[in-house]
């Protein structure tokens, strides 16, 4: 990293305490890349406001592959990181989802997103820019070709499917079918507080 910004390693820690702090401080600045307002809105476009956020999200990312596995240890609780938290809190209760829930249903967004990107980028040398998702899928597809039919009938039946999950399309697939889950959730809430029983949560 210090070579990248064009200085001798120990200069870096004129600025930060140790390497813990530096690498939050980079998951911060990374973190406040992507367009917070993006999830400003009225509440009937909840989905749309947080389909969008997720794609500038994984965007952002995927630009910085090599701090991806910094999202899987370092905290995230700078101010860009309490203002995406507080905002996605904000969108499921709009949703219809009671406070605790909206934290939950914040927690697994959070999850999908670091994760996904996480698991696309162990994939590849984390050098940007990544390689064009096609080509990569194409690689996938080659790799899970290979997988005995009579062992795993199953993956090698969905092999094409299987070689896609690193694509945009896979990752909005993922999000429409979380998202379901709150509207669900929302509806089901709703329906135990018009019939007077407690919700429970989940």
């Amino acid at each position: 990293m210090a070579g990248q910004l064009g200085v001798r390693p120990n200069a870096i820690y004129t600025y930060v305490a140790d390497r813990a702090q530096l690498e939050r401080a980079v998951v911060e600045r990374i973190l406040s890349l992507a367009d917070v307002s993006l999830l400003d809105g009225p509440s009937r476009s909840w989905r749309r406001r947080v389909t969008s956020y997720a794609n500038a999200l994984r965007g952002v990312l995927l630009a910085h592959p090599g701090a991806a596995a910094l999202f899987m240890s370092a905290p995230m609780d700078g101010p860009s990181a309490l203002l995406v938290g507080e905002r996605l809190i904000g969108i499921f209760i709009d949703a219809g989802l009671s406070p605790e829930d909206a934290s939950r249903a914040t927690y697994a967004f959070i999850v999908h997103v670091l994760g996904s990107v996480a698991l696309e980028v162990a994939e590849t040398d984390a050098r940007p820019p990544l390689r064009p998702e096609a080509e990569r899928v194409r690689d996938r597809l080659e790799a899970l070709s290979q997988v005995p039919q009579d062992a795993f009938p199953n993956s090698a039946r969905t092999a094409r499917i299987a070689a896609q999950w690193i694509t945009s399309d896979q990752f909005n697939w993922d999000v429409t079918v979380l998202l379901d889950g709150v509207a669900a959730a929302a509806v089901r809430r709703s329906r135990e507080a018009s019939s007077g029983r407690r919700a429970v949560p989940g």
